[in-house]
């Protein structure tokens, strides 16, 4: 059974397990980790503790889920660029990167652990399960820390192909709008746009206007939590078929819950384009995937797709030209 393994960095401020489980790891709420820890499915170097046990610098928290049935995914990718050192595919739009909430054996890290027989790989960066396209992995741990570090400097560049709602106003948009966490949402993974935020800012190239909706490129100049998404739905030109910020919390929620979900389709968000600097070799090396697919979906899915109502956030400004 894969296993979710963290080693503890110190806060500014002192935080129990449980306190720290509900901070990271947000596919579980307060009672849920509360539960799994007391269950003993979390363990601190090797040992079962209880859930307001004091976390030290250091300490290896390690999670193994219980077993059970989780849901179907895509398993389908192309491999774009491949060496001893890294491995980069084009994934589906329905498989997670890594393990998180329900899917750990069905993620695509350890599909492609299994079907390439890797000893080890390691996610550098993650998509959403719905968004396709350019998934970077690490076939080493030097490598993994050489571009951990360079996402986390912006020295990776990141393009999208996607599809919104509606005729998008402008041929180049430039969007800045701090996100965090929307605090008043019922769905914990839910960010918003408010005056406190991160900041964040994306831009937005039009590169065709569709019946009822506009195709585009996005560029993230920022590494935000469901950024493209969040901008896009603030500007009232949600992602087309994005359940999470192209409807209400509640509608979100029934979704969720509804056995019937894998029938509806996926939003149409696409990972196009990884520039960045080779970590073994220092080139400059630029993995592309085209997203022409994006079309053929945006076709099927265009009469079947419930159009979200558009609105706007205070504590945002967007400049457009």
């Amino acid at each position: 059974m894969p296993k979710l393994s963290f080693q503890y960095v110190r806060q500014e401020v002192t935080e129990t397990l449980l306190e720290f489980l509900v901070r990271r790891f947000k596919y579980h709420t307060f009672d849920e980790w509360e539960r799994l820890v007391e269950a003993g499915s979390v363990t601190l170097n090797g040992r079962q503790v209880g859930p307001n046990h004091i976390l030290e610098t250091r300490q290896r928290i390690v999670y193994e889920p219980p077993p059970g049935p989780e849901p179907p995914v895509d398993t389908r990718y192309e491999v774009l660029f491949e060496d001893a050192h890294l491995l980069a595919v084009s994934k589906s739009g329905n498989i997670p990167t890594s393990p998180s909430g329900k899917y750990w054996h069905h993620c695509l890290v350890h599909v492609l652990m299994r079907e390439r027989a890797l000893p080890e790989l390691h996610a550098v960066h993650r998509l959403d399960r719905e968004t396709s396209g350019v998934n970077l992995f690490a076939k080493t741990k030097a490598a993994a820390r050489a571009l951990g570090q360079a996402f986390h400097a912006g020295d990776v560049r990141k393009t999208y192909g996607g599809i919104l709602h509606g005729h998008f106003p402008a041929k180049d948009a430039y969007i800045s709008a701090p996100l965090r966490d929307a605090r008043a949402s019922s769905v914990r993974i839910r960010q918003e746009v408010h005056a406190q935020g991160r900041p964040a800012s994306t831009r937005i190239v039009l590169k065709a206007l569709l019946p009822g909706a506009s195709l585009i490129e996005a560029r993230p100049l920022t590494g935000r939590t469901h950024q493209i998404r969040a901008h896009a739905a603030h500007i009232g030109h949600p992602v087309w078929g994005d359940k999470l910020y192209g409807r209400p919390d509640a509608e979100f929620i029934a979704w969720v819950n509804d056995e019937r979900r894998a029938a509806e389709g996926r939003h149409l968000l696409h990972a196009t384009t990884l520039a960045f600097t080779h970590p073994a070799t220092g080139e400059p090396l630029v993995v592309r995937s085209g997203y022409k697919a994006l079309m053929d979906l945006f076709l099927t899915a265009r009469d079947n797709q419930r159009k979200p109502s558009a609105h706007t956030d205070a504590g945002a400004s967007a400049s457009l030209k």
